[in-house]
């Protein structure tokens, strides 16, 4: 059975959300909970397989990522997640916000900064560029299932976009809440599947 929401490999983009040091690399991370349960779940070498294979058969690769200014500028502290992001070293010219290495941005994909907020969409031009190149499904993938995850898919439902998870290229941080949005959470919103599922759907739609 065909996957629900997905499109052709040229009307499909795969957006990698945060995969960036300091959210999944232990080696400079300010968030240990979240790249604890990435390393664990080996999400970023699930990640690097899907794209490497997803690229060859057209699907535009997407890096979501979140660059402050180095003073903050422009960024609000109104909730406790944006007030405990504020406290670290999360800002633009840090290691912390630079593209886990065993990622491949590849000169073909797309890189695009976020400055504030907590979700792929806001305040950046990712909806006009994937309207622009005639997207119209995602495969999200990234960081993290508590709130950046579940929230751009949200997103993305709203502006018309239909979206495919792969279980194995997304991580929480914890297994509790890991769990909760992809049983509970995500199946109401978008397909949830495997990276080989879509691969292989992908494959027989070239």
């Amino acid at each position: 059975m065909a996957l629900v929401g997905l499109g052709g490999p040229k009307e499909t983009a795969l957006i990698i959300s945060e995969c960036q040091n300091g959210m999944t690399n232990p080696a400079h991370s300010t968030n240990d909970l979240l790249s604890g349960q990435v390393a664990k779940r080996g999400t970023i070498a699930n990640i690097e397989a899907l794209a490497s294979r997803l690229r060859p058969l057209g699907v535009q690769v997407v890096h979501s990522i979140v660059v402050p200014f180095p003073d903050w500028r422009g960024w609000v502290v109104n909730s406790p997640l944006t007030g405990s992001i504020r406290k670290r070293d999360l800002v633009e010219g840090h290691v912390s916000t630079e593209i886990h290495p065993r990622i491949t941005v590849d000169p073909r994909d797309i890189v695009v900064k976020r400055r504030r907020g907590l979700t792929s969409f806001h305040g950046t031009e990712l909806e006009h560029i994937l309207r622009g190149m005639g997207i119209r499904s995602i495969i999200m993938t990234g960081v993290s299932l508590n709130v950046a995850i579940p929230g751009s898919v949200i997103e993305a439902v709203n502006r018309g976009f239909s979206v495919v998870i792969p279980e194995d290229c997304v991580s929480g941080a914890t297994d509790e809440s890991h769990d909760f949005a992809l049983t509970k959470m995500l199946p109401v919103l978008a397909t949830v599947t495997t990276s080989r599922r879509l691969v292989e759907e992908l494959m027989g739609r070239e």
